[in-house]
């Protein structure tokens, strides 16, 4: 077989890349990074994982700087205060994962006790075995962190949203595979010793896939969070600012995710206002009428079925969606909402007492189709007017099937 050029030429111009230059490449990738997101945090400090990755990004381009200065010049005790920078930016690159899936970050006490603790073990073991010893405990180290920060990450990415378990999927291959090479790494320089911490085709390939990885991780978590900002605006966009509940967007967001289902069962509709609300606004405020719009929200959310949903259509009227119910289930799950509510007692925002509510509720008759809903809607306002005009408090019911 003849050897093929092309192949001889880039492994030639692979062996005779100088270590210092990659180191060099490296460090600014992961300084560039830290500045972007460092710049996106301070648009968005409430970003969960951006300040922590953004110092932690900033950290290991200052170690790897600190380490191409050792290298270049020889000196040790440079090269170890980098390991444990490294091992602090690995923490916090951690940490930071953890809070964008949702799970509590540690305090940074705990942070800082750790890495101490980390480079501790690293000096250790360097003072035992000498600097061979060193690199072996330091890739070691960094790449047991990277292994699990890439277990979170498969893990947890099943828990998030559909739209974030791609991205999450490609991060979590990233930071396996730089855990893989990491201990691949400590496993030769123990068989070949010193000449390949920075030298040879491990050591290259290892800063190379390094350098291609801090690039690709930070496009990555960029992406997340800007997912992550998609999925809030979407969802302030479809909740009501005072109850949480869904608004009138959110509504006719969820009839249409549930009749999109290969077999959506029929809804019915609860349509609901609170007797005499316009009195509380008068005697206790508009304070205390908000507070009494908040707890009726809640209580509604607490009485409801897995499935069903509630939504504030304006002033202190409430529609829920009851799922899959016929007329007995649908009329029980109105009195619970009723009695519920009934028993609601809010503290008047000035001090003076309490507020107590009864509220009105008409039913609609079920329906099969998206399409049917307003006139479903109809159907529970004009039952809910029967019930404020047969002295309120109560509930009223329309029984004729939609949508058949």
């Amino acid at each position: 077989m003849r050897p093929d050029p092309w192949r001889q030429s880039t492994v030639a111009a692979f062996a005779a890349m100088d270590p210092a230059t990659v180191i060099l490449m490296l460090a600014i990738h992961l300084l560039a990074s830290g500045g972007l997101m460092a710049l996106v945090w301070r648009r968005m400090p409430g970003a969960p994982g951006l300040g922590r990755w953004a110092v932690a990004s900033g950290l290991f381009g200052l170690a790897y700087l600190a380490r191409l200065v050792g290298l270049l010049q020889g000196v040790n005790l440079l090269g170890l205060g980098s390991d444990g920078v490294l091992l602090l930016a690995v923490l916090l690159f951690g940490d930071g994962v953890r809070e964008f899936v949702g799970r509590a970050p540690m305090p940074a006490r705990r942070v800082a006790l750790l890495a101490v603790v980390l480079f501790g073990t690293e000096v250790a073991v360097a003072v035992a075995g000498g600097a061979q010893a060193r690199y072996i405990a330091l890739s070691v180290l960094l790449g047991t962190q990277y292994a699990l920060i890439g277990w979170t990450l498969a893990v947890e990415r099943r828990n998030q949203t559909v739209p974030l378990q791609a991205p999450l999927t490609i991060l979590a291959f990233i930071v396996s595979a730089l855990a893989a090479t990491t201990l691949l790494r400590a496993v030769d320089i123990a068989v070949r010793g010193m000449p390949v911490v920075f030298h040879g085709t491990l050591a290259q390939v290892y800063y190379l896939y390094s350098s291609v990885a801090a690039v690709v991780t930070a496009l990555t978590l960029v992406w997340m969070l800007l997912l992550r900002l998609n999925g809030q605006l979407s969802e302030m966009a479809t909740r009501d600012a005072l109850t949480g509940v869904f608004n009138r967007n959110g509504l006719v967001r969820a009839l249409k995710q549930h009749f999109d289902q290969r077999q959506a069962a029929p809804l019915t509709l609860l349509l609901l206002d609170i007797d005499h609300f316009k009195r509380i606004n008068d005697t206790l405020g508009h304070a205390t009428g908000d507070a009494v719009l908040q707890g009726v929200a809640r209580e509604l959310t607490t009485q409801l079925r897995v499935g069903d949903f509630v939504a504030r259509l304006g002033g202190d009227e409430f529609l829920i969606g009851c799922v899959g119910a016929d007329q007995a289930t649908a009329l029980a799950l109105a009195g619970r909402l009723h009695s519920g509510v009934g028993r609601l007692q809010v503290p008047a925002a000035n001090g003076a007492g309490v507020a107590a509510c009864t509220i009105s509720l008409g039913l609609s008759a079920a329906f099969d189709r998206f399409d049917a809903w307003e006139p479903a809607a109809q159907q529970a306002d004009r039952a809910l007017y029967r019930a404020k005009a047969a002295g309120r408090d109560g509930v009223q019911s329309h029984w004729v099937t939609l949508g058949t």
